[in-house]
């Protein structure tokens, strides 16, 4: 990576000149995160480490070749790797130029092919209305001929959706003060957990809990030309700005949305931030900072904002704002995002250091490459840019410790097990929620969307925490090793029930001579190797079929826990929820190779 050989070449230049020490004193000297980033930001400037900004443009002879890769890999009926080297001609190829017009109507040909007759349509129809080369109207209207017809001729109604809403949909009411949560939760503070989340009743297996809405998303750069840039639709008309290379939008409305809250400041260092490998962490930070003060009318009411969440940093209305005199928490607020945890007290000093250099990088980017800091006014840019600096460094450590995978289940080899990661959001309330390496909840997201759900895994009692994972499973970790993984990313040391109790990982746990016979004869009917067959091929129907059930076993066995049959019925819950949310249609794991700098073509 990039940003990776220019930090480890900042620190061998000073450690030539003998000044790490007196830079690890400083750093640990300075109170506030503008001072570290403004500190280490001259530090990069005088050693002239500072990365040149690359400038891709649209061009012709870089669509016109991604152009012909998609032909050739039409010419082998190669369609979902040709459709992606089309996105990228698209992407390439100036508005309205005759390369623009021959990307999508060569596109219109694989929507034919994947007999996606409508959306090959709305392909032709784009292509019709714009000033295209006239050799491509007799092709067009013989290819809108053809799906028109199969249209006319699909008598077929379309196979009627199954209806989720009882499964997926939260039932109870929503929380007038914790927006996106249910009346049966209640968030406290303690010393011990700091905000936790608690329920308020006994609390089932399979209720849904909270629906979210993230305060952003970032793609992952694998699935920049394969989903929506804004809202991570996987509708496959997609179209490029129009100005850089590096986002496609399902819609007018998206492409405006993603321009007016940051897209505008990043649309010229896309090039740069994808070339450079930074992480979708470290994007994230830098988008969270654009948006905060895109989304305020000025940069006087961005710093009320940070002003006022700060003053409530350490009571009941941390990351609440204020909306017709009730407070609320909601993470459309950019308060809501501010003020999750840092642990800047936990944290090395290298640890310190590494960000704060990519924060200056960051700054540098916006300061000299972008509009961003643009001020007549000296002293107020004074105040913006030591702002923004300490911005930058407060969400790319708030970033690792509270940010959320998206994720998905691609299918491998005919079977739906392998998860995908997509992007990456922030979400105020699912920050709240503690880890357990053996969790009570569990998150799943609606594919081609960036809302987060919750729904209860384990029964719980009133008074109990609800505890997520985050990614360290008893199941499949023996203790030693999660709680180490877990101290580095998320500074805590792990004392939850499986810790405690050393649970076994599911290899190891012995035989099941405590629970009843009965239920391990129901479970066993229930989850049949063809059951499970049908689960792993994604069959939206069985998981549909055994979903209650699932639901009255978890509960039924949680006395027993921990033991293998609880888990197995955790597991085959979970693969229901990925049925539910969506599976990545076959082909998503075709991924072509692609550079975020072009070479140069002579076509």
């Amino acid at each position: 990576m990039i940003i990776d050989h220019l930090y480890e070449g900042l620190l061998r230049k000073l450690t030539a000149q003998g000044k790490i020490k007196d830079i690890s004193n400083k750093l640990l000297s300075l109170q506030s995160n503008d001072e570290r980033v403004l500190y280490v930001y001259e530090l990069v400037k005088d050693l002239n480490c500072f990365p040149v900004l690359n400038n891709v443009k649209k061009s012709d002879n870089v669509s016109t070749y991604y152009r012909n890769q998609g032909n050739k890999c039409f010419q082998l009926h190669e369609n979902l790797k040709a459709w992606q080297f089309y996105n990228l001609a698209l992407l390439y190829a100036p508005f309205n130029s005759n390369n623009y017009c021959y990307a999508l109507s060569n596109r219109s040909i694989i929507f034919l092919e994947l007999k996606k007759f409508e959306e090959c349509l709305v392909d032709i129809d784009k292509v019709l209305a714009l000033d295209y080369p006239k050799e491509l109207q007799e092709k067009l209207l013989k290819r809108k001929e053809i799906c028109d017809e199969k249209l006319l001729k699909n008598t077929f109604k379309n196979a009627e959706k199954l209806d989720l809403s009882e499964i997926l949909a939260m039932k109870s009411t929503k929380d007038s003060r914790y927006l996106c949560a249910s009346t049966k939760l209640e968030v406290l503070f303690t010393e011990q957990f700091g905000r936790q989340v608690i329920a308020k009743e006994d609390i089932n297996v399979g209720e849904v809990l909270v629906e979210e809405e993230p305060y952003l998303t970032v793609q992952l750069k694998s699935q920049f030309i394969l989903s929506c840039s804004y809202c991570l639709s996987r509708q496959i008309n997609l179209y490029p700005c129009d100005n850089c290379c590096y986002a496609l939008y399902c819609s007018t409305e998206c492409k405006n949305k993603a321009f007016k809250e940051y897209h505008a400041v990043e649309c010229q260092l896309m090039a740069t931030l994808y070339n450079m490998d930074f992480t979708k962490l470290e994007l994230l930070a830098l988008r969270t900072v654009i948006k905060s003060r895109n989304d305020h009318n000025n940069w006087a009411d961005l710093f009320k904002t940070i002003s006022d969440a700060e003053a409530n940093m350490n009571n009941e209305f941390r990351g609440h704002v204020q909306v017709n005199g009730k407070w609320i928490f909601d993470s459309k607020h950019y308060a809501t995002i501010h003020t999750l945890e840092s642990n800047i007290d936990k944290r090395s000093v290298s640890d310190i250091f590494q960000k704060s250099v990519t924060g200056a990088v960051f700054l540098k980017f916006l300061k000299e490459d972008t509009n961003f800091l643009q001020l007549e006014d000296i002293k107020l840019y004074e105040t913006v840019v030591k702002t923004v600096a300490g911005l930058l460094l407060l969400h790319l450590m708030t970033s690792p410790t509270n940010m959320h995978g998206i994720t998905s289940t691609m299918e491998t080899n005919g079977v739906y097990v392998k998860e995908v990661n997509l992007a990456s959001a922030p979400y105020g309330y699912h920050s709240l929620l503690n880890h357990s390496c053996s969790p009570n909840v569990v998150r799943y997201n609606k594919i081609g969307s960036g809302r987060m759900s919750l729904m209860v895994l384990r029964p719980i009692k009133k008074g109990m925490q609800l505890f997520d994972n985050y990614g360290a499973h008893h199941a499949l970790e023996q203790r030693d090793a999660r709680r180490a993984n877990l101290k580095f990313q998320y500074k805590f040391d792990c004392i939850c029930e499986a810790c405690v109790n050393n649970w076994p990982t599911y290899l190891s746990i012995g035989p099941s001579i405590h629970v009843p016979a009965k239920l391990i004869s129901i479970k066993n009917k229930l989850i049949s190797k063809c059951v499970i067959g049908d689960l792993e091929r994604g069959n939206i129907a069985t998981a549909q079929k055994v979903f209650k059930t699932l639901c009255s076993l978890c509960q039924n066995f949680e006395p027993y826990a921990p033991c293998v049959e609880l888990l197995d019925c955790q597991e085959a819950l979970k693969q229901c929820l990925a049925i539910f949310s969506g599976l990545l249609p076959d082909g998503n794991e075709i991924l072509i190779p692609w550079t975020a700098i072009p070479p140069e073509f002579s076509i």
